[in-house]
């Protein structure tokens, strides 16, 4: 069954509906959370608040988009809120379990070397401001295309283009100073 026949039906008061699209939906909702929090507990939280806003408002979707963008577009505002709300200059703990971004190491020295750079790259992902973190994990992490990014901030291409541009370039400044990294802009 396709996502606009299951809004439909949620939109007549079908749970059953709404929790085929939770099944889904879920894993991709509870990534974008994860990756703006980097702290499991936070992310199932988050993943939980969304999907039950989700669920309240699901009689105001207009299907002028598709579901899945209403939802990425709901993900990121709950997220972004959570994030003002804690803004107390904290970082958030990171984890042993988010993905290695580069797990192929093959002795002890380059785990310990592919480690300590997420590690840089995680703080700075999170000296980012909101929309600028929401961009990045969006695109990079998520690999949404720039008009489905466009859709889910409610904001024009030409921003959503040069949000990413900034927050690469801010990345890349972080990276290089508190790491020495040779960090290449990619497009």
């Amino acid at each position: 069954m396709e996502d606009v026949d299951l809004v439909k039906l949620c939109q007549k008061g079908d749970t059953v509906a709404f929790e085929r699209l939770f099944q889904m939906y879920r894993d991709r909702i509870y990534g974008v959370s994860y990756k703006m929090f980097n702290n499991q507990e936070d992310a199932l939280d988050l993943t939980q608040e969304i999907f039950l806003k989700a669920y309240q408002k699901i009689d105001k979707f207009n299907f002028r988009s598709s579901f899945s963008t209403w939802l990425y577009r709901l993900a990121v505002n709950v997220c972004i809120d959570e994030l003002r709300k804690r803004k107390s200059g904290r970082e958030y703990p990171m984890e042993d379990s988010f993905q290695q971004i580069s797990s192929n190491s093959d002795t002890p020295e380059e785990e310990a070397i592919s480690n300590e750079r997420e590690e840089l790259l995680w703080k700075a992902i999170n000296s980012l401001k909101e929309k600028e973190r929401a961009v990045i994990i969006l695109r990079d992490m998520e690999g949404l295309s720039y008009n489905e990014i466009a859709e889910t901030l409610k904001c024009s291409l030409g921003r959503v283009k040069s949000r990413i541009h900034e927050a690469r370039n801010k990345l890349k400044s972080v990276l290089q100073a508190n790491a020495g990294l040779n960090v290449s802009s990619r497009r």
